[in-house]
């Protein structure tokens, strides 16, 4: 290696042309050495390798094209179409925009700039020129000088931006990086790990997604895809690599970490709180609830802290097992806090407490309290006359203070953040946590990022529920299935009805997406018009949003069209009809949850999927659906039929982010994931490691001992 080559950990200001101005714009995205930048990669790849003289194209072929812009202009101001005429050495072409972004256009496609144009071709009906029609932005590239050379009939890496940066300066930037950084400083893998995880070296796998080097027959790798990821060795290499530092620094954090001294609870009272919600709870609790219920009590009842995670599948009972936990904290003498991901979700655990509880003992803090409110409710809980605190994210908030905080119960964990959790748990001398989520978590996400909880299982459902019958109807047959609806209307059960928009304005794209505002304009003149109908969505006022939800429980509103605002935890038994529009545009997991909302009463309830034009694909996936009410079952379908990468539902971790990978994508690579957390935790058998400890430990702090409270390596 030369002595000339950046060191990863140098500052930014060493490469030629950053100064303080860029140096702050890179903080921004968390880019402050070498190694973050070396290690900021493509969003995805744009293909210019199928590359035409104007001349030699034909009639509906998909092609990448360059050249100089000779004509820019409005054509028909009242038909509002944009033409661009595009000329090389051998010919023309007609570039055509209809209901254009017309100063978009006007202020790129200037006369004398040089551009690269991805699209179809078709014949004009009016000219000799073949044309291409309104081609997509991120199949453009323009420039005011030739400089299109340097992408033309190559793969170019399309990187996200933020203000003050563009492609080309990032890319260049990128270029240096590569091939003047100490890379090979991180070559650990030796010959017996490649071979055992098909892996390359870390520096040919950095220098390779950001400049992918394919032949003209080789298909372009999509970042999105699990499988395309996998199969290049290059970019499995990386994610297995980032996964692998993680993994080892969850192991070291275990490994160090002392079993925390909690609040030890007393046992059950046949008096008290715990007992009495028993003797009122109108429903016997199943055999499943009773033995998570045991071995909650044997945690808190412990002198150690209780770190727990309840898996349970929609409509399980998981909420009546959270208030019986906090029951055991209250017949103790300490205060319990409950946090919920949505504020109609927080009202909605109030009503339930104010079934057993005094209400003088509750409190709500929300972010849509008036300050007043909010310095009550703190007071309040800072004194201790709140035994039961509900709330949002406020609760992770600075300047609440509470005085014995022994449980804190946080409802649908993936809404929160690791680190918000963390936050929430400080708040008290490690008060007992319980953890709950519907959503099925891959017994290798379990065993890396809840490593440090124990699991508990609800694995039966309540006798008392009705069953829940899934449908799928075409949007055409919709008079049958308001039909239907009107008769169930007509004795006395109550509907929601979803829409994936709240407006038209949020998709000028697809035309078929049916939106609130428009189906409630309708129906009110139509089908429902004899009915009391609402609409409920995010964008609403909070107050307007509970006073919808409470006339709804009361049954003065019929029916609810809403968004998926009311996917998680909504409980109205007597609402027996869910129809969902356009239910291939979300995941399985989020469609399970929102037929969750019905079939929690004792009649029989039926899901409804109103469904347009949809691909193989979704009715694949539907049919899944339609034929399970196991979650479980749902997302190991899911995955079968889309991979890995599709576990989580749209609205459900849809990112796969976790904190701040790199690279790595939890729902894209959960099969890298399993190999890189089964080599961590046989990592002692290997000799790169051996030989790299300390770097690997100086890795693992570095990138994630903030986050995982590593202060060292033990």
């Amino acid at each position: 290696m030369s002595s000339s080559k950046y060191k990863l950990s140098s500052d930014l200001t060493i490469l030629p042309g950053v100064g303080p101005k860029l140096k702050e714009i890179f903080r921004n995205i968390n880019i402050q050495n070498i190694r973050d930048l070396a290690f900021y990669f493509p969003r995805y790849y744009k293909d210019y390798r199928n590359t035409k003289n104007i001349s030699d194209l034909s009639v509906n072929e998909e092609v990448t094209l360059k050249g100089k812009i000779v004509s820019s202009n409005l054509l028909r101001a009242r038909t509002r179409i944009y033409e661009v005429i595009l000329e090389d050495d051998y010919g023309r072409i007609k570039i055509i925009w209809f209901n254009p972004f017309y100063r978009y256009l006007k202020d790129n496609f200037k006369v004398g700039n040089f551009a690269i144009i991805s699209g179809k071709t078709v014949k004009s009906s009016s000219s000799r020129y073949l044309q291409i029609v309104n081609p997509k932005p991120e199949n453009i590239i323009i420039s005011d000088f030739d400089e299109t050379d340097s992408v033309f009939g190559k793969i170019s890496s399309i990187y996200p931006l933020t203000k003050g940066l563009t492609q080309n300066r990032l890319s260049n930037m990128l270029k240096t990086v590569a091939n003047y950084s100490d890379l090979e400083s991180l070559d650990f893998f030796t010959k017996d790990i490649k071979k055992e995880y098909n892996l390359c070296s870390i520096s040919e796998s950095i220098l390779f997604i950001h400049q992918p080097t394919l032949s003209q027959q080789s298909p372009l790798i999509d970042i999105d895809s699990s499988e395309d990821i996998y199969k290049s060795v290059p970019h499995k290499t990386f994610v297995f690599f980032e996964f692998l530092i993680l993994c080892l620094g969850i192991k070291h954090k275990e490994k160090s970490k002392p079993k925390n001294v909690g609040f030890k609870h007393t046992p059950v009272k046949n008096n008290g709180l715990y007992e009495k919600i028993l003797k009122e709870f109108p429903f016997s609790l199943t055999s499943s609830q009773y033995e998570v219920l045991e071995e909650i009590i044997s945690d808190m009842t412990s002198k150690l802290q209780m770190n727990r995670l309840l898996q349970g599948d929609v409509g399980s009972g998981k909420t009546i097992v959270a208030l019986l936990s906090m029951a055991i904290s209250y017949d103790s003498g300490y205060q319990s806090a409950l946090i919920a991901p949505t504020e109609i979700l927080v009202d909605q655990h109030f009503l339930y407490l104010k079934n057993f509880i005094d209400e003088e003992e509750i409190v709500i803090l929300k972010s849509s309290l008036n300050k007043k409110e909010k310095e009550e409710a703190k007071k309040r809980i800072q004194s201790g006359k709140a035994r039961f605190v509900v709330g949002t994210h406020s609760l992770f908030q600075e300047g609440v203070n509470y005085k014995n905080l022994g449980m804190v119960v946080i409802d649908e964990q993936h809404r929160f953040g690791v680190l918000q959790r963390k936050l929430m748990t400080e708040k008290g001398g490690n008060p007992d946590v319980l953890v709950m989520t519907a959503t099925p978590i891959p017994r290798t996400l379990s065993n890396v990022f809840f490593a440090d909880y124990d699991i508990s299982k609800i694995k039966e459902m309540p006798k008392n529920r009705g069953m829940i019958t899934t449908k799928v109807a075409n949007i055409n047959d919709s008079k049958k299935v308001y039909h239907f609806l009107i008769n169930e209307l007509k004795n006395d059960k109550q509907a929601f009805i979803l829409c994936p928009l709240i407006n038209k304005s949020e998709n000028i794209e697809n035309e078929s997406l049916v939106d609130t505002q428009s189906l409630y304009s309708k129906l009110k003149k139509t089908e429902l018009k004899d009915f009391n109908i609402g609409v409920i969505h995010g964008k609403l006022a909070s107050s307007e949003k509970e006073r919808l939800m409470e006339d709804f429980r009361l049954n003065k509103i019929k029916v609810l069209i809403s968004t998926t605002v009311i996917e998680v935890g909504v409980d109205v038994p007597n609402a027996s009809i869910m129809m969902i529009y356009n239910p291939e545009r979300f995941g399985l997991s989020q469609l399970h949850q929102l037929r969750g909302r019905i079939g929690r009463g004792k009649h029989s309830s039926t899901c409804i999927l109103m469904v347009d034009e949809i691909s193989e694909l979704s009715k694949e996936r539907l049919v899944v659906f339609k034929n399970n009410l196991d979650g479980f079952k749902i997302s190991e379908k899911d995955m079968e039929i889309r991979g890995p990468g599709a576990f989580y539902g749209a609205g459900v971790e849809q990112s796969g982010k976790f904190w701040d990978l790199f690279f790595a994508n939890i729902r894209r690579d959960i099969l890298i994931l399993n190999e890189a957390n089964f080599c961590a935790k046989n990592i002692e058998k290997y000799e790169f490691y051996k030989k790299n400890e300390k770097c690997f430990d100086e890795l693992i702090l570095s990138i994630w001992g903030d986050k995982l409270n590593l202060t060292k390596i033990i």
